[in-house]
This record gives C-alpha cells, structure tokens and sequence, in this order.
C-alpha cells in the first residue's frame, strides 16, 4: 500500500442528518488528495455498498464500517477486517435497530459476542473511554480498554485522537494517548469528517437543526462549533499530528487489516424451493411445465416441446430452476389468498387465473406462464428469448410479480411470514431531497416564515434547486426577498442539498430471500407497518450485491384489467382470455394510431398520444419502441425521438460516429433508446468494463458530480484511444450520455403487453374499460373530466350518483358509468358505504329527509349529495331536496330512530336551480360535471373568432388561430429550459399546444388559470396536428376546476 494517512471516520448524507457530503464527493476528494484508502462509518450501512463500488471504480480501496450509539449515548467506530466481521457488524446494527427503528441504541453487552474480524476504535469525542478518562475515572477507562482488547484481541483495539480546533482537544488527546500507552493500545489519527469541503459546515449545522425540528439558533448546544470537520489532506493531517507521528502511520496498518471488499461476493444464494420426493428442482418444474401445457394446449405439439427445451436448457445453464420455482411458491401463496377471498375456485389451475402479472423477463418464458407467473403465451405473441435471457446471460433475469393493490399488502405479510423474517425482508429505499422538501427543512432551520415557506413550495414549478432565485424572482411576493437574510442562505445552500438521502423507508415491494440470515450481510430493522422488515439498502445496492430481488408490486391497471374482465364476465357469462388474444388486431392498433388511447395504461400522454400518431404501431415490438421513447433518457437527447421516427418508421438512412457504436446502437436505429444501450456503448467504445460503464451512467445521475464525471470521462477517452477512436469523436459519443431515466429493455416488451391489453378492453368492451378505470383512480394522466369527456367519444355517458342506484364505486347502469357515491366530497367511501347498506336493508330512499333519517348523516354531506345530484331521480329540484332535508330529524344518539310524520304540506314550490349553478356545484363537489362541460357556458361570452378544438384539425400548416378552453395536462420533458406541452380541452375536444422556452417564461403563470385563450400557428407534421402559441391570456370562469397533471 502507498504511503501516506487514511481517514478512518467519515459520514456522509447517509447518516441522515449528521453527515453533509454525498458519498461521491467524499471519494472524489479523497481521489484528489492522493488517499489510497478510505473508510466510510455512517450511522447505518445505507451507503456501504454504494461506496463500495464507487470506491473501486475510482481506484480508492472501500473500507466499510459504522458508528454504533450504545445505550449510554456513547458512540463506538467499527471496521471490518474479514468478512465475518462485516456479518458481526451488520448483525450489531440490527440489535441496535431492535431497540428503536428511528433512534438506534446498542446495549454494549452485545459487543463481546460479535467481534471476531473487527477492528474497534475507542476515544474520540464521543467515545465512552473519552468520557470515562474527562469524569477523571482513569482506572474504569482502563478496565474497559482491556475488556475490548480481550473481546476484539491486540491489534483490533485502537485509540481515535480527534483534532478539530474544539475547546478541549488538546487535554483529551493527552489523556487518550497516555491511556494507550499504559494499556499497550496504539493510537490512531482521524478528523471525525462529516463532509468533503469545509463550506459545508453551515449546511451540516442546518441539517442538524432540520433533524431535531428546531432552528440554527435553538440548535447551538448540537452544532459543531467551527468548520474543520472536512475530509483534509495528507499534509494537513500531518500537520495537526506532527508530534504523534505513529497515530497517522497506525492509520496505513488499520486499513492494510481491512481487507474485505463488500462489493465482492457476501455469500448470498437463494433458499432451495420446496420440491416433493422423488423430484429434483429441474425434474418438478419440467413436470409442471408438461402438465401445464397439457390444460392449455390439449397437447404437448412439437412447438411447445422444442421452446421448453430450450429454455430448460437455458434455465440450467444459468441456476434458474430454484429461483423460478420461488416465483411460483409466492404466486402460490397469492393464489391462497384469492381463494380465501372467493375470487377463484381452488380447482382453477394456476396458470389459467394467474394472481399476478409478470413484468420484465418471465414474459418471453414459455415456463413462466406454464407455471402462473406470467399472464402472457409467449408462442401467441411470438415473442423471442434473446431480448430476455440468452447463452451470454451474467445477471439474474429481471422478474417482477404485479398484483392487484387489495392482493398485495397481505401477501407481503404472508411472505415473511412463510419464510421467516430473517430470511424475507423487504428492501429499504432511500428517499432524497427534492426542492420542496429542501425549501421546508432548510427554511425551518434558517428560521424563515412558515406560511410563506409552504407558499413558495406550492408556487415553485423547477425541481432544480439551482433554478430557485430565478423562480422567486418571478414570484410578486418573493422577489424582493432573494437577497433579504435567510433567504440569501437558503438559496445558497439549496443546491448542496439536491438528492440527498433525507432517510430510510420501506420499497413498494422488493422482497429478498436468502438460505442465510440477512442481518448478517445487512441491517435490518422493523418496518413502519406491523409485520414487515426492511433492509438498510435500496434496490439499486441490492440488485448490486446480486442479491434475487423478488419484486411483489402493485399496478393499478391490474386492478383496472381484472375488475373490467370481472364485469364482462358478469355480463356475458364468459371471460376474456387476455393471454390468447390477436397480438395484432387491426382495430386495437387503429384506436392507438389515431390518438385515441386516453386512459389507456402508458399510452394515454399527451406525449404518446401524438407518438401513435407518429409511428404507426402495427405490432408488440412497434409498441415496445413507443413505450420506451417517451422517458426523459430518450428525449433529452436532442432531436432524438424524431430521428427514431424517420428511420424506423419512414426508413431514413443513417451513419454511425464510429464503427464501434454499431452493436450498441442499432437496435435503437442509431438511438439510445433503452439503459442497457448505455453500458454497451461505453464497453465497446471506451474499452470499459460492463461494471465500470455502470457506474459512468449512474455518475450522470448523481448531483455535484462534475469531478466524478470528469474522472470518468478521462478514463473513457483513454480506453477509446487505445480502440482506436479520435478524441473529437470519442467526446462526441460520450456526449450522448446521460443521467435521465431510461426503460430497460425488457420492461419496454413486458409494459407493451399490459399496454396492449388495455388498449384492447377499451377498443372492445369500452363501458367496462371506463368503470374499472373511474375505480382505479388515482391513475394516469388527467383529472376525472377529461376521461368523462373522452368515454362520450366511446358513447359511454356518465351518470350522476344516484342514491338509489350508485354503490360506492362506479357501476355499469343501462350502457352508462354511474358515479360511485364516495366520489362526493364531504361523503367519501365510509359514509358511502352506509347509505348502500342501509339501502340493500331496507329499501330504496323515498326522499332526501327519507335518508337523513335512515342513515343520520352530517348536514354537509346531505348538502353535497344534493348537490352532486344524488337525489335528481326522487327530487328533481334540487333546492327543494334540500328543504326536505333540512326538515328531517337524525337518528339521535342512543341509536332510537325519531318519529316518524308526514311532512309533506310543509314543504314549499320552490324554483330549481340554473344549469349554470348546478355546472359550478358539480365541479366543487365532485370535480366532474356529468353531462356536459365548463366551455359550454364559456364559449357565449368568449370573443369572436375563436375556434373549437375539433376545428383545428381542419386548418391547414401555419395558419393563425385562436382557441381556448381549460388546461388539463403539461409536459416539460427537457425540464425548465426545454419546450413545454400542454392539453388543452373544451367541450368539442382537445387541442396539443406548444410553447417553446421563451414563450412559456412569459406564459407560465396564465396557464395555471381555469380557462385560457391561447394564440398562434397550427403545425402539421408528420400525422399530427398542434398549435404553435404566441400568446396566453387567462380568462375569468369563476370556477374552481380540479388540478392538471404537471409532468416533468
């Protein structure tokens, strides 16, 4: 190993309030400094593996440890030697977890059992020796040294001496050193980091504050009195310890102890699956495999058995029987649940009514569906193996289980239970700072105004923290406030802030199984909902790891699909069978091609719509592309989708920057146009390997990571010199990378599917589409009007809820969707349920006094319910219906209904209210106004000359209009800087409107209006239709619309 001092104690974001660095800045710097080391000890071991990997990738050698608080509030440093003491570390973390999941104390009795291959630094400021030496009981400082010595062994023990310039240094360090000297310890040198630079120490102070809720000023006795806290340089340490030289030699011996790498093997295999006797793993799939294929084919055809033996092939060349047999035993588990539920009959097979959805790679295995983990017959959609799993495989194959919400959160809980806690357990996911976020954590430290802190959160539109001035200055009530005291600060270190792990939660669904304990590769804690446990790393750590990552998810166009196969069933007497229908159905494509997939699962943006104008869909792979083009990976590159469409689509020739792009880039049409495209551009022509060209991708990412990119580009261009590529050329094709989110390629072909087979309900049986749809909400793109208005293109209506014929959901009634009564405000899915019960009981309402007196509901939830025109069929005036309600008594408190009398002779004529009021009551209590819309009563008072939306379609290219109605959608795909899409509705249609960058800096406020008038030029290009605006003016409605979708 180099000479030179390695620092043993360093936190970053990771420890959550206590470190102010990401982990990739630490690095960078110690790469700067010259470290040949560096430890990372954070509170938890959240970022351990991130490090890890980081660390190798840039030739610094990872040293993983942690800072465990004990009991008394002390605090010790472990390192890992060995890889059993990485498990003992991991194991104490999850002891002290067990104590209290969101404030960690280890009752030091634990430390004895778990210390072989670790190396423990005592001392330091926190450290109980410290405390023991400063409360002048030397001899007890003593006794405990020599218990850590017995426990860890000699040259496991040292003694951490802290220098930061703190009152009191200088006298500890003394005491320390003398301590280790007559206990024969050696001392060891680290600056306590908690982060990278030294400019980040009024950021720590505020993170600190943030964690205990208070402000800087209230938090003073918990700062860190000065800034040398930062990662500091070889010499500088030499510096600070020139009279003890031995402590930052002893530094290189610790770290040359610590060899084990945690992004190397931790030993982890997957349970083995339960298999009867007799049967082996690979013998009991392929039994099930041939019965299955037996139920649905009626035989075993040479088609069926030369695909399952390829794959058998497959899945033995790659030590996939167990793992796709685990896959089975939780669909079997989920398969338990439904029958519990009564929603299938225990003699159905599997495969046939499968409870989950594959996603990703098990779509294209024959075995998958055979076995009830997949819904799609991969012969019937003709789909490939060598987009999912080939010979030259190296990773597992990206499988994910979708369930229906109500399904999902009890087979979790079966699932741990099933296979023990610690063997199943959730994977943890690391929430970050977004600007919102940083803007109400770091206001409140800087002791800035509540109400207008949550105001700016409400008006900001950037997600970038860079771009918060700007928006404040074009804020009235913020701009004079950019450079005012606190505001200055706050604008400052926003940016420091961006991404930052904030703290640990529960993934949505990610379970790892494993043969061994998990909380001996990582800590594990109970969850915040009884029953489950989460793990310190997230999904990316774990798919790192090469852990089976068993994802048990929840889409709701399950939900939607299945409820809307229940409802034709129930009207047909026969169901669906999605798995076996035409792939490419005329009609299906057609609905797709004409921008007519609203609602429709990933095909409903404004974005896609027009993309189905544009490419043409014809078949599953068609689709796939246009899934995946409209992700922000895609469309940040330039003109990128464009060029997709003109050379797929319209064949348009292309070149290549170099020879080397070709396998990468051709089946992108020269396009990136998937993430795994990514890592096999940078192995092919930056010489990288797959694990390095990984790690450029996430770099791009990463917040703050210019020096990271510029390591990473160094080393690119080096790798394409040696392959032979010019460096203009080579910085030309690194210039396609970046850190913006991309499908992976088989979640592009699995979503396609699902996509598909939702668009094939709608184009079919669209009544039960837009039920099962209005059920599922929220999902997808746009506010309940606007699928209102697209079912009447279908010819489905939409019915007011009615109390005598509305459950609580949305219900098929007479060809129409009746609005479910929990969709009222002020009535909701509890008070809902009782007016149906009550209804089921005893009869039909006779009258609005009628169900006050039957249900004793609240005068606020009768008034909505009138007004959302519940009673319409009873009542038809509605002020009426609320005369006679306010005229009946509520059940009184015993529960004794009040006598009943006849009250009809007290109730008067009175007149109904407008159409125009009863417009304006439907929109406020419901957010939808069943039989018509606002622009109706609108368009007699907009000025002349302005167009309805379906009559654009008839103008030709560049002609002037003008148009207006209610923005229900916007799109930023290239974020603040880029131009911006925006739906506008009225009561013919709608219209696409596009605003490039400068328009819509002018623009931007009108069109958080209800209504608006918007100018410009009609462009017609390449099948589509869409205004290019000049102008915006917000219109007075006096109507209080439901929020747009705001996509970025």
């Amino acid at each position: 190993m180099t000479t030179g001092y390695v620092e043993l104690h360093a936190k970053s974001f990771f420890s959550f309030g206590v470190g102010a660095s990401h982990v990739h800045e630490l690095l960078a710097q110690a790469k700067e400094y010259g470290y040949s080391a560096l430890s990372l000890t954070d509170t938890n071991l959240c970022g351990g593996l991130e490090f890890a990997r980081l660390a190798n990738s840039l030739g610094v050698r990872p040293i993983t440890g942690g800072e465990l608080t004990l009991t008394d509030d002390s605090s010790i440093t472990l390192l890992a030697k060995t890889h059993a003491g990485y498990s003992n570390i991991s194991r104490l973390f999850t002891l002290a977890n067990a104590t209290d999941r969101r404030k960690p104390r280890l009752d030091p009795a634990h430390l004895r059992d778990h210390s072989e291959g670790v190396v423990l630094l005592a001392g330091g400021r926190r450290g109980l020796v410290s405390h023991l030496a400063a409360d002048g009981r030397r001899g007890k400082a003593s006794e405990l040294l020599k218990h850590y010595i017995d426990w860890y062994g000699p040259g496991s023990v040292y003694v951490e001496l802290n220098r930061n310039f703190l009152q009191g240094d200088a006298k500890r360090n003394r005491e320390l050193a003398g301590l280790a000297r007559e206990n024969g310890v050696p001392v060891v040198a680290s600056n306590d980091v908690h982060y990278h630079t030294p400019d980040r120490s009024r950021l720590h102070d505020a993170l600190v504050a943030a964690r205990l809720n208070i402000t800087i000023d209230q938090a003073l006795p918990h700062l860190l009195p000065n800034h040398n806290f930062a990662l500091k340089s070889q010499a500088g340490m030499q510096r600070l310890f020139a009279e003890l030289p031995e402590a930052l030699s002893n530094t290189r011996l610790v770290a040359e102890q610590c060899s084990f790498d945690l992004s190397a093997d931790l030993g982890y295999a997957l349970p083995d699956p339960d298999v009867p006797d007799g049967y082996t793993p690979a013998s009991y799939l392929e039994r099930l495999c041939y019965e299955a294929a037996m139920r649905r084919y009626g035989s075993v055809s040479e088609r069926v058995e030369a695909r399952l033996r390829e794959e058998f092939h497959l899945i033995e060349t790659h030590g996939l029987t167990g793992f796709l047999l685990l896959y089975r035993e939780i669909a079997l588990i989920a398969r338990g649940i439904v029958e519990e539920r009564g929603l299938v009959r225990p003699e159905t097979p599997v495969e046939e009514r499968p409870p989950g959805r594959g996603r990703g790679s098990s779509v294209a295995l024959l075995v998958g569906y055979l076995i009830g983990i997949s819904h799609v017959d991969p012969l019937e959609w003709d789909l490939t193996l060598e987009r999912f799993i080939s010979e030259d495989a190296t990773v597992l194959p990206d499988i994910d289980l979708d369930f229906p919400r109500g399904l999902r959160d009890k087979l979790i809980e079966r699932v741990h239970r099933h296979f023990g806690p610690e063997y199943a357990v959730l994977t943890g996911a690391v929430s970050t700072y977004k600007l919102k976020g940083i803007i109400q954590d770091l206001g409140k430290a800087l002791g800035l105004p509540q109400e207008e802190l949550r105001l700016l959160s409400k008006q900001v539109e950037s997600h970038d923290p860079a771009y918060l001035p700007t928006e404040m200055l074009e804020l009235p009530g913020f701009r004079d406030k950019v450079n005012a005291r606190g505001w200055k600060e706050l604008i400052e270190l926003a940016p420091q802030l961006a991404d930052a792990p904030r703290m640990l939660s529960q993934h949505v669904g990610g379970m790892i199984l494993s043969s061994s304990p998990i909380p001996e590769m990582i800590p594990t804690r109970a969850g915040a909902m009884d029953g489950r446990f989460i793990m310190d790393w997230n999904k990316d750590s774990v798919a790192d790891a090469g852990f089976a990552k068993i994802d048990i998810l929840s889409l709701p166009v399950l939900d939607q699909i299945e409820e809307a196969l229940s409802l034709i069933e129930h009207r047909e007497g026969s169901r669906p069978d999605l798995s076996r229908i035409d792939p490419e159905d005329p009609r299906v494509y057609d609905m797709i091609n004409e921008g007519r997939s609203v609602g429709v699962f990933l095909l409903q943006s404004p974005a896609q719509l027009k993309m189905g104008q544009r490419l043409k869909s014809r078949n599953l792979l068609d689709l796939a592309y246009q899934v995946a083009l409209i992700r922000p990976g895609v469309g940040v590159q330039g003109s990128a989708v464009s060029q997709f469409v003109d050379r797929y689509r319209h064949g348009v020739e292309w070149e290549y920057d170099h020879p080397l792009e070709a396998r990468a880039l051709e089946r992108g049409c020269g396009i990136i146009v998937w993430q795994e495209q990514v890592v096999q551009l940078l192995k092919d022509v930056g010489g990288m390997t797959a694990a390095e060209a990984d790690e450029v991708r996430r770099a791009f990412s990463k917040p703050n990571s210019e020096r990271l990119i510029a390591m990473h580009t160094e080393r690119f261009l080096d790798g394409a010199r040696r392959n032979g590529v010019p460096d203009e050329t080579a910085m030309k094709i690194f210039g396609k990378i970046n850190g913006h989110y991309m499908f992976p390629e088989s979640h592009s072909h699995a979503f396609a599917i699902t996509a598909y087979q939702a668009a094939w309900l709608k184009a079919y049986y669209p009544l039960e589409f837009f039920v099962s749809l209005m059920n599922n909400q929220p999902m997808g793109f746009y506010p309940i009007e606007t699928f209102k208005q697209d079912a009447r293109r279908f010819d489905v209506p939409f019915l007011n809820p009615c109390v005598n014929r509305s459950d609580t959901g949305c219900v098929s009634d007479e060809g129409a969707v009746r609005l479910g009564l929990e969709i009222i405000k002020d009535v909701g899915t509890e008070s809902a349920r009782l007016i149906v019960e009550e209804r089921e009981r005893h009869g039909p309402y006779a009258s609005a006094g009628n169900l006050v007196s039957r249900t004793g509901l609240k005068p606020q939830s009768v008034l909505s319910l009138v007004m959302a025109g519940a009673f319409d069929r009873i009542a038809p005036r509605r002020r009426q219906a609320l005369w006679e309600a306010g005229l009946h008594p509520r059940p009184s408190r015993n529960g004794q209904m009040a006598l009943s009398a006849s009250m009809e002779d007290a109730v008067p004529e009175l007149d109904d209210f407008t159409d125009h009021e009863k417009m304006l009551a439907e929109y406020r209590v419901m957010g939808v106004y069943p039989r018509g819309h606002l622009m109706e009563f609108v368009r007699p008072h907009l000025r002349p000359g302005i167009l309805p939306a379906r009559e654009v379609e008839r103008l030709d290219d560049g002609d002037e209009v003008v148009v207006a109605g209610w923005p229900v959608a916007r799109q930023h795909p290239r974020g603040r800087e880029g131009t911006v899409f925006v739906t506008v509705e009225d009561e013919t249609g709608d219209v696409q409107i596009i605003l490039w960058p400068r328009v819509f800096a002018q623009c931007r406020r009108e069109l958080g209006s209800n209504v608006v008038e918007v100018k410009g030029v009609v462009s017609r290009w390449d099948g589509t239709t869409n205004v290019i605006v000049s102008d915006v003016k917000a219109l007075r409605s006096g109507v209080v619309m439901p929020p747009a979708h705001d996509w970025r």
